[in-house]
């Protein structure tokens, strides 16, 4: 019935729901949890292999639309994977790596990261300090914990295996986050390039505060219910090492690393490798955290010095030549933006900040690690600026930004213009 419909979007869509709705229904939708018998499926959607670099001014299709925005990736520059090719994966090393992911990281009802018994020590060490395995009793009890509540409020939009494709995934504008990256936008740990992972604080905070202007809300009158977040953070962090591992090994196999993943012996042993790798990159992630110089923040500056700071950051953001230079990207400080391709092969924009909408948290800490760290997947660099008191400075100039009345009258002016005449195409939010 499938493979008769005309859409190849819509088969890959309920090909994708058809196992999760199953799952549903054979345990009568009760808050209980998942089938004994349930897998995670293997990837069959596209791998995006590196995203387009075009910025023409375009608007992105429609819900419902998202494997056509990745299918079209090819035609603007950009490069993707189609993990069944079999040219490229064969059916042989699928199921090879079917198996030896079963073993890493066990299914649904009984999710694990690494062998129950016998693992390697400092394996062991790393996965409690992350919270992914329990210290005493069964090891990981704590993930069948966050995996009940992960089925029952976020399996719809995040996915049977947090690909973002549950069956109201396609629907949502922007998508649900997919997890098999490794990748997540708000962080607080210390950049570190394409390896650096959320701390767990970040994503427990997500879960806490939800995400302004998008589908995901906060889930923290949930946790008063007595749902276990911290478990559900635990089972994410599970989902996305299991996928990144999928990923890698999926993209070495069809650059022509075939021959190292021949048998089950070799299968096994390279996912093991991958897995501690990526392991470590969530250890060293959550370590640290990307923390303001003592004494750099001012708590309730006098008048004359918020302007004077507010002054400064505008200066800083709206230098195309400095070390800042948000203008750049943030043209007309966000009111005239083209659309881009971010990591996941979907089309963001940098944010409008004169409508005071901030993804990723609105506090000036929640800031600061925007601007200091800056927001990878989506191509946002981390800022130039060595001096942690500049970076509070453009700080207070965003906070201040979609209020005009909070702006000295020069910078008000700059922004917006005389008085009724706003600069730019669009009217701020007062």
């Amino acid at each position: 019935m499938i493979s008769g419909l005309p859409s190849h979007r819509v088969r890959r869509t309920l090909a994708a729901a058809v196992p999760l709705i199953a799952a549903l229904w054979l345990s009568g939708c009760e808050y209980d949890t998942y089938p004994k018998d349930l897998a995670y499926p293997l990837r069959t959607d596209l791998i995006v292999l590196n995203a387009p670099k075009n910025e023409t001014p375009f608007y992105p299709p429609g819900p419902g639309h998202l494997e056509e925005e990745i299918e079209a990736i090819p035609k603007l520059g950009g490069e993707v994977l189609d993990p069944t090719d079999a040219k490229k994966v064969s059916p042989a090393h699928r199921k090879l790596l079917f198996n030896a992911l079963v073993k890493a990281f066990g299914s649904p009802r009984q999710p694990r990261v690494g062998a129950t018994d016998g693992e390697d020590p400092d394996i062991v060490t790393q996965l409690v300090d992350l919270k992914l395995r329990d210290a005493e009793g069964k090891p990981f009890k704590k993930l069948a914990a966050g995996s009940k509540v992960y089925r029952y409020h976020c399996v719809h939009c995040h996915g049977l295996d947090g690909d973002g494709r549950g069956p109201t995934g396609p629907w949502v504008v922007p998508h649900p986050r997919d997890y098999r990256l490794g990748e997540f936008k708000f962080l607080s740990s210390v950049n570190a390039g394409e390896n650096t992972r959320p701390r767990r604080d970040d994503l427990l905070r997500t879960l806490h505060t939800g995400i302004d202007g998008t589908s995901m809300p906060s889930f923290a009158v949930m946790e008063e219910r007595g749902d276990d977040l911290d478990a559900v953070v635990s089972y994410v962090i599970h989902l996305s090492i299991r996928g990144l591992v999928e990923k890698r090994v999926l993209v070495e196999i069809a650059g022509g690393g075939e021959d190292d993943y021949n048998d089950e012996a070799k299968m096994d042993s390279e996912v093991h490798d991958i897995m501690k790798d990526v392991i470590q990159q969530w250890a060293d992630s959550n370590s640290k955290t990307l923390e303001p110089t003592k004494g750099s923040y001012v708590e309730n500056p006098s008048d004359k010095a918020r302007a004077d700071s507010i002054r400064h950051g505008y200066t800083l953001f709206s230098d195309p030549k400095g070390a800042a230079s948000c203008i750049g990207c943030h043209t007309d400080y966000g009111r005239q933006v083209n659309f881009r391709y971010d990591d996941w092969g979907t089309l963001v924009r940098p944010m409008n900040l004169t409508k005071g909408v901030y993804r990723g948290g609105r506090r000036p800490i929640d800031l600061y690690w925007r601007i200091k760290g800056g927001i990878g997947p989506s191509g946002m660099p981390k800022t130039g600026l060595d001096n942690d008191k500049d970076i509070w400075d453009v700080v207070n100039f965003v906070q201040a930004l979609p209020y005009p009345q909070m702006l000295p009258v020069d910078v008000r002016t700059k922004v917006y213009g005389p008085v009724g005449e706003p600069a730019g195409t669009e009217r701020a939010e007062r």
